[in-house]
């Protein structure tokens, strides 16, 4: 098992609101990803994965996030999740923050969200051209943020 963990969160058929799941698809292919760390395009439904976060030293999570920041920029959370939730109303059974504040009762791993901004959750199988255009520098923030 590799130690870190890193979960692309969203719908595809969802334009930009998939851009978590874009995301790992693309890690999950790219020779940089760091011998460390396993990827799982993770849908909408974060608590299915419990299971494969127990034993990992850290969780990165990559999810869409409608905070008002340019499309296609990354924030990046580490310890205190509070006052995103607010960000995050879309396709998720649960939000994300919601199921990891269930998950830190229950796995002793350290989480990080990688928040990526969006205008817009919309029906769309493809991301937005300024989302799309933004992909290659989003990419390169997630590494960086994976080492």
């Amino acid at each position: 098992m590799k130690p870190v963990l890193a979960i692309g969160l969203g719908n595809p058929l969802m334009g930009d609101e998939g851009i978590g799941w874009h995301i790992a698809e693309r890690l999950a292919a790219d020779p940089r990803l760091p011998e460390h760390v396993e990827v799982i395009c993770g849908g909408t439904d974060l608590i299915r994965y419990a299971g494969e976060m127990d034993g990992r030293s850290r969780v990165v999570l990559i999810d869409a996030i409608e905070d008002g920041s340019d499309t296609g920029t990354v924030t990046v959370f580490d310890r205190d999740f509070s006052g995103l939730e607010e960000h995050q109303e879309h396709a998720h059974h649960l939000s994300a923050i919601e199921a990891v504040g269930l998950l830190r009762l229950i796995a002793s791993t350290s989480f990080t969200f990688l928040g990526i901004s969006i205008a817009s959750a919309r029906f769309e199988p493809a991301l937005s051209p300024s989302m799309a255009a933004r992909m290659p520098a989003i990419l390169q923030e997630v590494l960086e943020n994976l080492l």
